[in-house]
């Protein structure tokens, strides 16, 4: 997992060629005027799905994992609190999903870091994670979530 503010996206370049590209289409697209939905971006390899919703209580979040896609989520607007923990220390929850390239999990929260607009996190396989959690009570957010096929 890596968490930072996109202004910082420098330090990654040269990691991840279909990173590279996102932090470029990130850098020249203005996220608060586009409209929530899947954009095509390399077909399979590398797409965005902007997504809005309200933060909730941790009880009304989930755990999730993906097999086949590095996710890059960007927030456009609001906060969150995103849980973390190695897939290996949780329980699968539902058999994974193929279709939709997830796992459903189960397990307590035990990490957790707060994203601010213009922070993003990047999610690997083995990074389960908790997304949409509020800071101070329920709240709109819009985010960028970049799926990078591995």
């Amino acid at each position: 997992m890596i968490v930072n503010h996109i202004s910082n996206f420098n330090y990654y370049k040269g990691l991840n060629e279909k990173f590279d590209k996102a932090f470029e289409y990130i850098q020249n697209t203005d996220f608060e005027k586009l409209e929530p939905g899947f954009y095509e971006i390399e077909g399979e390899e590398l797409f965005l799905n902007l997504v809005e919703y309200e933060t909730k209580g941790i009880e009304d979040r989930v755990w999730e994992s993906h097999k086949k896609y590095i996710d890059i989520q960007v927030i456009v607007e609001g906060n969150e609190w995103i849980g973390y923990e190695l897939f290996d220390r949780m329980k699968i929850k539902d058999d994974y999903n193929e279709q939709d390239d997830i796992y459903f999990l189960e397990g307590s929260l035990q990490s957790k870091v707060k994203l601010e607009k213009g922070d993003f996190i990047i999610c690997y396989p083995q990074d389960a994670h908790m997304a949409g959690i509020m800071v101070n009570g329920h709240e709109k957010v819009k985010k960028a979530v970049f799926k990078v096929k591995l």
